[in-house]
Parts: C-alpha cells; sequence; structure tokens
C-alpha cells in the first residue's frame, strides 16, 4: 500500500483549491476510505489531488479516483458523506511544514476590499500564514491580497486577520491566515519555508565547527 500511517486528509477541487478534510480508513492490501464532515459535496465520480498527512511518511500528494456516496454506515464522528478513494499516481511526497515557522523580513503591498493600497512586512511565514507588522489599523477577519514570488513563479496570496496583536516598533502587528491556497501557491510556499529553514540550520552549525 501506498499510505502507511495516514487518518487524516485534505481533499482539492476540481480548480485545485483546498476543499474538504476528511478523515482517512485503510482497509486491506488497498483500500482506502474517506468520511467527510463537510455536508456540501455530492455523489460523484471525480479525479482530483488528495494531500494524505501520513505519520511515517509525511504529506503524500496523490491524484486519486473518488467515488463520493451518502455514508449510510454508523461512524461515531457522524460523517454525511464518505468516498471510496484510489490512488492513481503519487505525484510528491514531502515532510509536512505546516506549523513550522521562519523568520523573514518581506516588505510588500497589499490591498484589501475596504481599503486600497498599504505597506507592511511579513516577519514570519509558514505553510499556514503569515506574521504582519504594517502601519495600517486592520480588522479582526479582514481579507487581503499580496503577491510574492516565492518560486520562479509570482502568486497573488489571499489571507485574513485571526489575531490582532501589540505593538512592534510602533506599528500594528497581525497573526493571518491564509486562504483558499492553490496547490502551485501552497507547495511553492511549503519549499520556501523548508529552505529558509534548512539555511538557518547550515548557519548554525558552521557556526559551531
Amino acid at each position: 500500500m501506498v499510505l502507511k500511517d495516514c487518518e487524516n486528509c485534505l481533499v482539492y477541487g476540481t480548480d485545485n483549491r483546498p476543499l474538504a478534510k476528511a478523515r482517512v480508513e485503510l482497509y486491506g492490501e488497498e483500500g482506502i476510505r474517506l468520511f467527510f464532515r463537510y455536508s456540501k459535496l455530492r455523489s460523484i465520480r471525480v479525479k482530483t489531488y488528495t494531500d494524505f498527512y501520513d505519520g511515517q511518511q509525511g504529506v503524500v500528494r496523490c491524484q486519486c479516483e473518488l467515488v463520493i456516496q451518502k455514508n449510510h454506515e454508523s461512524t461515531r464522528l457522524q460523517e454525511p458523506w464518505m468516498a471510496e478513494c484510489a490512488i492513481l499516481k503519487v505525484q510528491d511526497t514531502f515532510q509536512r511544514q505546516k506549523d513550522l515557522r521562519v523568520k523573514v523580513n518581506i516588505s510588500t503591498e497589499f490591498t484589501s476590499e475596504s481599503r486600497k493600497y498599504f505597506s507592511g512586512k511579513i516577519e514570519n511565514i509558514s505553510a499556514g500564514g503569515l506574521f504582519l507588522v504594517t502601519s495600517q489599523v486592520l480588522e479582526k477577519g479582514e481579507h487581503f491580497i499580496f503577491r510574492n514570488q516565492f518560486s520562479q513563479e509570482s502568486f497573488q496570496i489571499e489571507a485574513k486577520v485571526l489575531r490582532v496583536g501589540g505593538l512592534v516598533k510602533g506599528e500594528f502587528s497581525y497573526g493571518c491566515q491564509f486562504v483558499g491556497l492553490s496547490m502551485d501557491a501552497e507547495a511553492a510556499i511549503r519549499k520556501f519555508v523548508y529552505t529558509k529553514q534548512k539555511e538557518k540550520q547550515n548557519m548554525q552549525r558552521n557556526r559551531g565547527l
């Protein structure tokens, strides 16, 4: 079996944006069932991408065929939908860096629906969000967008303010979460975070020599 120790996954829609999280059950030699608490699904057979969070391998990104149907089984979490999942191709395998944050110093411009342009500085970043310092007053829950070239390609990134922090050198600080990242943008940020972390580790190792 491709998966070794997996209980959760993230299923993408046909637009390559995250659609729904699912609980994973492995059975037999190759059997995989997904159970969804997300209710806005429909009965369909579809080919799409899925990130499996495997305890032994990290994130295993696969192209899968899902047969989604109403869940008639009695499950402890009362999931309304389930899917039989067949892995067609393993696209990539990488360590999960969702919660790993690295310090950065990225000055850029941002826009939102309620205001045109404002400048700010990203002081740390992870695959899930960023810490923003700016002179602009933002509201909790406010969405904003910016562009950055985390890889060879430039991406437009959307985020929202989760929490309002204290002042940092006279400016306001905000903990922010990414919203609706495409697979390519998430992969680029994840690789960026991983590269920055390796650079930091190498610098620390060199200082110790």
